[in-house]
């Protein structure tokens, strides 16, 4: 399942103009610098890496959700 949700965000990727993925690019930045400062500060111990920064940075708030609530559950 993993696989083919990754496949097709890198399909809609690869058919966004220059734009759309230069604005996933710096949302992606963000969302690894938003876990790393919620890490750094201790607020909740998040792994920091580009799975992670890349659903934050998709989805926004409700990505950092699931990213919190994965780290809580596992």
């Amino acid at each position: 399942m993993a696989a083919l949700f990754l496949v097709a965000i890198v399909v809609w990727v690869t058919r966004l103009k220059t734009r759309g993925v230069m604005r996933i690019l710096i949302n992606t930045i963000a969302g690894g610098a938003l876990i790393a400062g919620l890490s750094a500060f201790n607020v909740i111990t998040l792994p920091v890496n580009a799975l992670n920064a890349l659903i934050v940075g998709i989805f926004g708030l409700p990505g950092a959700g699931v990213v919190v609530a994965a780290a809580l559950l596992l």
